[in-house]
């Protein structure tokens, strides 16, 4: 890279000290050689030369390399060797995804991108700019880049980029990083065959004859001269004859890339200099930014100064280092720079501060608030706490507080930001909750911000100094035969190679113990946890034991162990307690961390914080403390008629070949699933099928079973199995004609397996409807007596043999039954019914059962919803009775015969179902049992965290790389409530498959991908199958569904732009009365309470007071003589609209419809307008709705909607099922000036569950 093509009139006169603003253009063809007063310019056909009578620039034209630097009697500071193109230039390392008194001079070198290049040069605009300006003793270069937010630029992940300089080997030989790095250094020559002996890696070399004798048996490597960007300002090389200096300075790190600590290459052997921008050093691909196809970007890198300085023959050439450190200091004080030309650079004017101060509260340090004494305050780009440390893309800007814990943060550029720290002394990172927008010439005042670092408890003991280093650790001696003299009784003793080999020679016997009171981490700690190297050169894990006393144990308490790591390359951390040879450790890491920080000397590379809970029972005295040891392997049993699989943490066994799991032992429980009941037993996959034109949305029952299996993936890390069932045309009728291939994987180390399946229906297959599939789970029913879902909707449940005649009595339908004679007596005159535990997509993650002896949780986790049906507010059930705990993929319930999958003949379909997470966790101590279900929730988080998930086999799965993203702003334009364009925040904006406008709520063969709009309306739809999509979305506090025009086509990598997006809801007039909020629940309105022989006490004074059973019944006590009559104005929805239209009992199964009135007054009709009626149902079963104006007995009515709906979201307790919108006109004629009424009939009367639950109701009038 760095070869730019395209030089011309951008040659631009600039300003020293922000004064003068003339500007001068030409082009190439007619300068010539043109001279400028202070800084000559010479253009010629090859090369482009700038001069200010200090020094002389020459660049090849058009590619913007330096070719040359003559300064100081010396004809060209750079390596005249080398080929032009390898003196002085930009680059990157790049993947594909698939005038007279003028101040100075600034020329531009672009080179736009070809997409006929495509795979060859990096997507990306470039445009390097080079200024000199009059009288200063050097030059500025920074770089431009831009990738278009276009379909046609694709994606990339851009590895590296830095400006490179290759000096004279004949005239640089010393050194100069820091006041206590620098030195002589070896020659390139050092480092070929002959002279050197190559190492455990290409970087470093054994000088073993180099040119000078004297650095005979030294190690060079460029990683030895690393530094943290914070102190990474100047370094570079002086020459002794003439003594000059070339030194590379970079006045601020806002450009570069993971904030002050991350360490980066500075100058070494060649001569060679370099400012790094982006780089994976010290960090690993956590830190190279991956762009999308058509993902816009654009960012300055710059600008860094090349500053060149010289004493006269005799003096001191060293001196020139301290010179150098002034000219940065003069360099920082002048930032942002003034001068340089581009708009795209902001000048101080234009940028803004923020200032505040940050104190601690850790009140097992101090009941005081504590200053965050040199604490690192930093903006970044918006993200999860600590997200600081990984951000690439952005700028960031970052300062440390005074002893007060004071900030101030200046030239900030404008944007939305996080303001994130972290405090030496303390774990963890701080993150301040709002944003931070900056805007030009800003001044923010944030006041006293509070840090509290994770903490639950006193400080029983602690090993190092929380300050994101293992510099306090012990750092031995190097190998005598692999030193760096420099680093001999240097503060940064690590940077020495081999260090790491040490340890085996320290603890050739047995790995570390340290024992709490008695070792010094500063002797006792090694500063690397690393394998052990074995006689046969191969390696193995270790285990280090910290041993500690405990006078007094808590019995009923929780410990913590908070662990916090400086650096991790391909580390897995395991902990025990007490006992090193349990299969199960009590925490796993499982595969982290590639900064690769141990064999690049860097004492730290990327923060990681776990914090270990446990509830634990330690024997008081002697213990044998907290262990870290290799994960056990992945163990795979295959026999004739069941697969065990194995990862020291549970077993979980499958018949062969119909993959039904019929047993899971986990914690010293044989097994966790029931076996013995009279039905469903195990855990299982399952679909109910019918055949096509069949009406209703039950059918023929089917459990999946597998007739052929197969090893897809062991080896010591996963085991994953498939179990497949081809469809057989003779078995037409008995099977639903799908492929299925139903995987199941467990990984090392994790608490639980994934399980998916991929249905497929091929061309050759009939004509069928997909009902419902599921995994479902029968737990043990002696073990698994409480259930919980949410943290408000938890409890212990009745037994499956309560349901039963005797013990409980069938009522309106036979999934509800109240318990008259419960095995536990507590039950008893309460409800059971699984759909009281339903629960939308959206919140539908987590779910399951504890057990109390053992204390043991199972739970199902669902990290996506991208392969559920109907869009994230789709009801569906979790767990209930028997005990039973679903994951539901496909289901008509709360959506009817209008959510069944029905394929014609020979339709191609194939989808994947999941993958799903069955957890397991335990606790010791059963009084803390219901932790459990917290630990689930966080397991839930990192399992969303991680999706998609890495690790299935299937080429059907697209991992995260090979999906896309869509990303804009949605606005609402209702000019009767704003002028202004409104921000739809909260709103649910999503990619489904192409169809009308609202279709995403009954589409049901495709993916769906959703996300919600921020406070601004903008919303990131992320990790998106590769297809063709529309994009929808529906605002909270608007009626109607919006639909984006035009189709969206995701391909691998991209990143699609949509820009702001405007919804219009429906809307023909002002509003003159509204009944509800537009949120498609009912929720809003009255919800009675239930009638005491019907209750779930579960639900008593509860949010979801809507799950009680039988409250269909409660609106003929409400309205014993007549149906409900709202006045508006008068009438308060909230006690006065009962939640549903139903039916009222008029005798032994009969039922009437009912009608509801409206009352309102019109102070004026207009006679010559039209008004609108808007009537938005949350739910219809089975229904009509009828509206007459001012006469109930019209006929025909105004308005029929005909029959609607099969949602049946009355019964199922689901306070909304299916939307529908229904827009009414009504002709002014048919209003009075005054009184009216609207009549709402609901007609049809065949059941109890006839009805209509309205999600709002608007009157509009005519437009003025």
């Amino acid at each position: 890279m760095g070869r730019g093509s395209n030089f011309g009139n951008i040659i631009k006169s600039i300003c020293g000290c922000g004064r003068f603003r003339e500007e001068v253009t030409g082009d190439k063809a007619n300068l010539g050689s043109m001279a400028l007063p202070g800084v000559q310019l010479h253009i010629q056909d090859r090369h482009v030369v700038m001069d200010n009578g200090i020094l002389q620039v020459t660049l090849s034209n058009p590619e913007g390399i330096v070719t040359g630097i003559r300064y100081n009697s010396i004809d060209n500071l750079l390596e005249v060797l080398n080929n032009e193109s390898n003196r002085g230039y930009w680059d990157v390392v790049w993947n594909a995804l698939d005038g007279s008194g003028k101040k100075g001079v600034e020329l531009s070198f672009s080179r736009p991108w070809d997409p006929s290049l495509q795979g060859k040069l990096v997507p990306l605009h470039i445009d390097k700019r080079f200024i000199m300006l009059r009288g200063s003793s050097g030059f500025y270069s920074y770089a431009i880049y831009e990738h278009v937010g276009s379909m046609e630029w694709p994606a990339f992940s851009l590895g590296e980029t830095r400006i490179a300089f290759k000096l004279r080997k004949d005239k640089f030989h010393y050194m100069a990083v820091a006041d206590n790095r620098q030195r002589f250094m070896p020659l390139p020559e050092d480092r070929l065959p002959g002279r050197c002996q190559a190492l455990g890696y290409a970087e470093a070399v054994l000088l073993v004859n180099p040119v000078n004798p004297e650095l005979q048996g030294e190690v060079d490597d460029k990683y030895q001269y690393s530094c943290d960007n914070k102190d990474l300002r100047v370094h570079g090389w002086i020459s002794m004859d003439p003594p000059v200096g070339f030194w590379q300075i970079t006045p601020s790190d806002e450009f570069r890339s993971g904030g002050p600590v991350k360490q980066n290459l500075s100058s070494h052997v060649g001569p060679t200099t370099l400012a790094m921008f982006l780089s994976g050093h010290y960090a690993g691909d956590d830190l190279v930014p991956k762009f999308g196809q058509g993902e816009p970007w654009k960012k300055v890198f710059g600008p860094v100064f090349i500053y060149l300085n010289s004493v006269t023959n005799g003096d001191d050439p060293f001196t020139l280092w301290e010179d150098a450190k002034r000219q940065m200091m003069v360099e920082v004080q002048s930032w942002p720079y003034s001068f340089p030309a581009s708009e795209d650079f902001p000048k101080s004017d234009q940028r803004g501060n923020v200032n505040g101060r940050l104190l601690v509260r850790d009140r097992y340090v101090s009941n005081e608030y504590i200053s965050a004494n040199g604490a690192f305050v930093g903006l970044a780009p918006p993200g999860d706490v600590g997200s600081w440390q990984r951000e690439c893309k952005d700028y960031q800007f970052w300062t440390n507080a005074n002893e007060e814990g004071c900030f101030s943060i200046n030239n900030i550029r404008t944007g939305n930001y996080n303001l994130y720290a972290w405090v030496p002394g303390f774990i963890g990172d701080y993150r301040y909750d709002g944003s931070v927008i900056i805007t030009s010439a800003c001044k923010i005042e944030l006041g006293d911000l509070v840090y509290e670092p994770p903490r639950d408890g006193p400080t029983l003991w602690e090993i190092g100094i929380p300050d994101r280093s293992a510099a306090e650790f012990y750092v031995p001696d190097p190998n005598p035969l692999h030193v760096n003299r420099l680093f001999l009784n240097h503060p940064e003793r690590f940077r020495q190679y081999g260090l790491w080999e040490k340890y085996t020679e320290l603890y050739p016997n047995g790995d570390l113990v340290y024992t709490v009171g008695e070792s010094d981490y500063r002797k006792d700690w090694f500063f690397a946890q690393v394998p052990r190297q074995k006689a046969d050169n191969t390696f193995e894990g270790t285990t280090w034991q910290i041993k500690f006393k405990l006078e007094c144990v808590n019995q009923g308490g929780t410990y913590k162990l908070r662990v916090a790591i400086a650096s991790a390359a391909l580390a897995e951390l395991q902990v025990r307690v007490n006992d090193p040879n349990t299969r199960r450790p009590i925490f796993t890491s499982r595969l982290f961390g590639r900064d690769n920080a141990v064999a690049r000397h860097g004492i730290h590379g990327l923060y990681w914080l776990f914090n270990i809970a446990k509830e634990i029972i330690i024997v008081t005295g002697d213990s044998w403390g907290l262990k870290s040891m290799s994960a056990v392997e992945m163990q795979l049993h295959v026999q004739d008629d069941q697969v065990v699989i194995d990862n020291g943490i549970l077993q979980l066994t499958l018949s062969n070949p119909g993959g039904i799991i019929t047993g899971i032992q986990y914690n010293g429980i044989d097994n966790l699933l029931e076996l013995h009941n009279p039905e469903l037993n195990g855990g299982f996959w399952d679909l109910n099928w019918s055949d096509p034109g069949a009406s209703g949305t039950r059918g023929k029952f089917d459990k999946i079973q597998g007739t052929s299996s197969k090893i897809i993936v062991e080896n010591e890390e996963q085991v994953e199995l498939s179990f497949t069932r081809e469809w057989d045309p003779s078995l037409q009728g008995e099977h639903a004609p799908l492929n299925i291939d139903k995987r199941f994987i467990m990984l090392r180390g994790s608490p639980g397996f994934y399980s998916y399946a991929i249905y497929e229906h091929l061309e050759d297959m009939p004509a069928f409807n997909l009902n419902e599939t599921r995994i479902a789970f029968m737990l043990k029913i002696d073990k698994f007596h409480y259930m919980a879902m949410a943290d408000n909707r938890q409890r212990y449940m009745p037994l499956p043999d309560d349901r039963l005649p005797g013990r409980g009595e069938e009522l309106a339908y036979p999934e509800a039954v109240l318990l008259v004679n419960p095995v536990e007596p507590e039950f008893k005159g309460e409800v059971d019914d699984k759909y009281q535990y339903s629960c939308e997509n959206k919140d539908n993650r987590v779910h399951g059962w504890i057990c109390f002896d053992p204390p043991v949780g199972f739970w199902l986790i669902t990290p996506s919803n991208e392969f559920r049906t109907c869009g994230p507010t789709k009801q569906d059930l979790t767990s209930h009775v028997n005990p039973t705990t679903l994951a539901m993929f496909v289901s008509a319930h709360y959506g009817g015969e209008d959510v069944v999958l029905k394929f014609g003949p020979g339709e191609p379909w194939k989808k994947v179902f999941g993958p799903v997470f069955v957890h397991v966790n335990s606790v010791l101590d059963s009084n803390h049992v219901l932790k459990l279900w917290k630990n689930a929730k966080k397991q839930m988080k990192t399992e969303v965290q991680c999706w998609p998930y890495s690790f299935p086999a299937s080429e059907e799965f697209p991992p995260s790389d090979q999906r896309g993203t869509v990303s804009g702003r949605l606005l609402v334009q209702d000019r009767y409530i704003s002028e202004e364009f409104i921000s739809a925040e909260g709103a649910y904006v999503g990619l489904a498959l192409p169809g009308d406008v609202g279709s995403w709520q009954r589409e049901c063969k495709g993916y769906q991908f959703w996300t919600i709009a921020d406070e601004q309306g903008c919303f990131s739809i992320n990790n998106i199958r590769a297809g063709d999509y529309n994009l929808y979305a529906w605002v909270p506090g608007f009626i109607g569904d919006y639909r984006y025009d035009a189709a969206i086509t995701i391909t691998s990598g991209c990143n699609i732009d949509v820009g702001d997006l405007v919804y219009k809801p429906p809307r023909d007039g002002p509003t003159l009365w509204e009944i509800g909020i537009p949120d498609r629940s009912a929720a809003e309105f009255y919800v009675p309470d239930p009638n005491p022989k019907y209750i779930n006490k579960l639900y008593v004074n509860h949010p979801d007071r809507f799950r009680q059973y039988g409250l269909w019944e409660r609106y003929a006590d409400l309205y014993p003589n007549g149906d409900l009559v709202y006045t508006v104005g008068i009438s308060d929805y909230q006690k006065d609209w009962f939640f549903a239209q139903v039916t009222r009992k008029v005798g032994d199964n009969k039922y009437q419809g009912t009608t509801w009135q409206i009352k309102f007054k019109l102070d004026h009709v207009y006679q010559k307008g039209t008004y609108k009626l808007r009537l938005a149902l949350a739910s219809a079963n089975v229904s009509e709705l009828q509206v007459r104006i001012n006469d109930p007995e019209a006929n025909p009515p105004q308005f029929s909607s005909g029959l609607i709906g099969k949602d049946n979201a009355i019964a199922r307790h689901g306070i909304h099922g299916l939307y529908w919108l229904f827009n009414v006109d009504i002709a002014s004629a048919q209003l009075m000036q005054g009184d009216n009424i609207i009549f709402l009939t609901q007609a049809m009367d065949a059941s109890p569950f006839r009805g209509i639950m309205y999600d709002y109701i608007r009157l509009e009038g005519p437009t003025a």
